[in-house]
């Protein structure tokens, strides 16, 4: 029997009964299941009358519209913030809120709860999120960087302070907070910086390895850490309109919560990795603990009056960086934060924004003017610190610039001075708009600056052959992983680095930077940029596959002569990573950039492709780098050890100048007391321009290696594409651990004009793609070498008149003068081996 209205207490979609029937403990709640869902849509029912559906149409339109925006935006190298906030805005009553079927049928004031409530959800965890990638120990050892930091925030926030005394009583005369609260609360504002937009934009920018960027990153960090730390006592100034007594109270139960967080939260991270395998994922129990107790201080910082984001950033901050759940949890949350609930944040913050509320323009102007004064403030204070400390005045408007990137932390701070009632509806309008107006200028500002050309001297072309055979060899060597670093040591080994021929190494381990929260955790761990990595920076929080390769890396060089090692990071998109190599190279001098192969040997034999991404890398890099550039395909290139190993590497020499390159490379190996080196130099009738210089260099190098016996030069002669294929395959044997080719391959003459249609990498060349297919039939290692374009015949390379060279003719040679050397030519023969001749 229905109950009679009177007798029916409606609570949002739940019916409670008060009935004869109910228990006063427990009243019986009738649920109206068809208020949630509905399956009746052939029966005329609107979907948007029920709250799920409407939910998941809400989500469809918020995150389409954000992700079209942003494709609109990405020509322009907007950050994907600005995307987000100018999407918000378009839901709400400024953009498509003004239509009223929208704001009626798809935005009702209920389901703007509910969307709240969710996207409160995922500020929660954002926020966590921020608190993970805050590292307190980089903050205190952020050098002059704090100089620049302190400066932005100082500067700004006497601005804010000011500027409140005359927006308080005009445009902000609608919010309930004192002149105190909100004096802090827009010093904060104006004052603080976005790491993780910061940190894209660097990445976007290529700066994100450069000294500006890891300043201005260091800078950020401690900007936000200050942030975080006002942001309490603007919160507790405002509650109860400033009572000293509920003020003290709230501040020393703020303490008292980041003491119990300090207490406890370590200690269960600690549990929880613990639990975890070395290098292992961690523990499913352990994390899905960690996450529930991020929604538990929420909570309890909710209920002390912190405000709950507090109590999730104090969570996540207080979570030890040597410790791998931090960023476990990261990697765990990312995809359905960032992808789903942000972008509820997002349009819960455009539906408060309505610029319709602002009344008096004149104050609005004012507060514009506020920000924007703030903004030239910082830049005109990174300009003085960098005089003081006599950096360039380019670097300290571009830091200038990079301070003021707004992005979530300030939009959250805004959020929650409108829900704690210090901000008014005009005064946080204005204050979003223009945040977004202030980041949007930042990129293409500085762009504008950085357009200018730079000094042609850092362009310098390198190669191994430009430098004396006892001068120091200086190389960059890229890693992606661990997969890649035996074969890079035995590489590196197999150069025979001495103390009269030392080799300098940068070894660069790259990381792909995406849009996710867990590559931006990277960028913090590893300071933004390729640094130092010494055993204390591992110990602040570095990965386990950077503690691998650097532990690698620093073992081998304890353990070699002649050889150091400096560690360096690099955090890039894979499209854009080409750049940071290229500037790696040109900052580091190098002569020889060494890459893997895209591909890895399997246990077959085979070859299978590590990453997609890299084969368009390393042709990236081939077409780009400042020096020479060596592609190593590793098929378990064995490392010299001091035992009584026996190895053997060859050479297979076509001509032109990345042959050159490979043998002058191959010359630092002749000398290794463990490598035997074998050079098959194949002759032909139609030879390319430089064969002189071919002539030369042969003659030079079998000069240099007259007395040693572990040298063997061998001659061929082929007049067809079938010839070189016979020549390389009398070369190819199971005795050989590397051989050594050029790209080029001499691929300026008919000698590999059929085996270019065939290849299947062709940045490899003809030959060195040919080597490396497992269709050829080889288990040892392959190094292509290609001199550095735009470096052709150089003076570097030629022999100086009347200095002492050798020239040789089926294999014997004499000394004679350069300038009346006479150089032969071989007719064309059927391809056949001719007397080697032992050095």
């Amino acid at each position: 029997m229905e109950e009679p209205p009177a007798r029916r207490m409606m609570s949002g979609q739940y019916l409670v009964n008060r009935g004869h029937n109910s228990s006063k403990s427990l009243p019986i709640v009738c649920f109206i299941q068809t208020s949630i869902s509905t399956n009746r849509i052939w029966q005329g029912n609107n979907i948007l009358s029920f709250s799920f559906p409407r939910f998941i149409a809400q989500m469809l339109l918020i995150v389409l519209l954000t992700r079209f925006v942003d494709f609109l935006l990405r020509p322009l190298h907007q950050p994907r913030y600005l995307a987000n906030i100018i999407g918000g805005i378009m839901v709400g009553p400024t953009g498509l809120g003004r239509i009223t079927w929208v704001a009626v049928k798809l935005f009702p004031l209920p389901s703007v709860l509910v969307l709240e409530n969710m996207a409160y959800l995922g500020l929660i965890y954002i926020t966590f999120i921020t608190g993970v990638e805050i590292e307190l120990a980089a903050v205190r050892r952020t050098g002059y960087s704090a100089v620049y930091a302190l400066t932005c925030i100082t500067i700004p926030f006497a601005i804010g302070a000011l500027a409140a005394a005359v927006v308080q009583p005009t445009l902000n005369d609608g919010s309930h907070a004192n002149l105190a609260s909100f004096i802090v609360f827009l010093g904060v504002a104006l004052s603080i910086t976005s790491f993780s937009v910061l940190a894209g934009s660097l990445a976007e920018l290529k700066l994100l390895n450069s000294n500006v960027g890891a300043t201005t990153l260091s800078a950020a960090m401690f900007v936000d850490s200050c942030a975080w730390a006002f942001l309490p006592l603007a919160i507790t100034l405002a509650q109860k309109d400033g009572e000293p007594i509920a003020t003290l109270w709230t501040m020393m139960s703020g303490l008292g919560f980041y003491g119990a967080a300090h207490v406890l939260v370590r200690p269960a991270a600690y549990w929880a990795a613990a639990r975890t395998s070395e290098g292992g994922p961690v523990d499913d129990f352990g994390a899905s603990a960690m996450l529930v107790g991020v929604m538990i201080a929420a909570n309890i910082a909710d209920a002390i009056g912190i405000h709950a984001v507090i109590g999730a950033f104090v969570y996540g901050l207080v979570i030890p960086k040597d410790s791998p759940v931090g960023e476990a949890l990261i990697e765990r949350l990312e995809d359905f934060v960032d992808g789903l609930l942000l972008p509820l944040f997002f349009a819960v913050s455009g539906i408060k924004t309505n610029l319709a509320s602002i009344d008096d323009i004149a104050a609005a102007a004012f507060l514009i003017f506020t920000v924007v004064a703030s903004a030239v403030a910082k830049i005109a204070a990174c300009l003085v610190v960098a005089n003081m400390y006599q950096k360039p005045l380019r670097d300290g408007m571009a830091i200038g610039l990079l301070m003021n990137m707004k992005g979530i932390i300030e939009l959250v701070l805004l959020n929650i001075g409108r829900d704690q009632q210090m901000l008014s509806e005009a005064s946080f309008a204005v204050l979003v708009c223009t945040s977004a107006l202030v980041t949007a200028l930042v990129s293409p500002l500085l762009r504008l600056m950085l357009s200018s050309p730079r000094r042609q001297a850092s362009f310098l072309r390198r190669s191994v052959q430009s430098g004396q055979p006892e001068s120091e060899l200086r190389v960059v060597a890229c890693i992606h992983g661990t997969r890649h670093v035996p074969g890079m040591l035995g590489l590196l080994a197999a150069a025979n680095p001495t103390k009269h021929q030392p080799i300098s190494v940068a070894a660069l381990h790259l990381i792909e930077l995406s849009s996710r929260l867990s590559s931006l955790h990277a960028i913090q761990h590893h300071g933004g940029g390729p640094t130092q990595q010494h055993p204390a920076a591992a110990a602040a929080g570095c990965s386990s596959v950077t503690n691998a390769i650097s532990h690698a890396f620093e073992a081998y060089e304890e353990l070699a002569d002649g050889v150091s090692i400096r560690l360096l990071t690099a955090v890039s998109p894979y499209p854009t990573m080409h750049h940071d190599i290229s500037t790696v190279a040109d900052d580091f001098r190098a002569a020889l950039v060494i890459i893997p192969f895209h591909k890895h040997r399997t246990v077959d034999g085979g070859m299978d492709p590590t990453n997609p991404s890299l084969r368009s890398l390393n042709q990236s890099i081939l077409a780009s780098a400042p020096c020479s550039v060596a592609v190593l395909v590793d098929r378990g290139l064995p490392a010299p050890s001091r035992h009584d190993t026996s190895l053997n590497a060859a050479v297979f020499f076509l001509g032109g100048p990345d042959d050159r390159e490979a043998l002058a490379f191959a010359s630092r190996i002749a000398g290794h007391p463990q490598f035997s080196l074998t050079v098959l130099r194949l002759l032909h009738s139609a030879g390319p321009d430089d064969s002189l210089v071919d002539d030369e260099y042969i003659t030079e190098f079998r000069l240099r290696h007259v007395s040693d016996d572990s040298v063997v030069y061998t001659e061929a002669a082929a007049a067809t594409t079938e010839d070189t294929v016979a020549a390389l395959r009398s070369l190819v044997d199971e005795v050989h651990d590397l051989y050594i080719v050029g790209k080029g391959g001499g691929d300026r003459t008919l000698l590999t004009a059929g085996l270019t249609h065939w290849s299947e990498c062709p940045e490899l060349g003809p030959i060195g793609d040919l080597l490396a297919s497992p269709d050829f039939g080889i288990s040892a290692s392959v190094l292509v070498v290609q001199k550095c374009s735009g470096m052709g015949t150089t003076d570097s390379e030629s022999v100086a008149p009347g200095k002492t060279t050798m020239t040789s003719s089926r294999g014997r040679f004499c000394m004679i003068s350069a300038n009346k050397a006479n150089y032969r030519t071989i007719s064309s023969l059927p391809c056949r081996l001719l007397e080697p001749s032992f050095i």
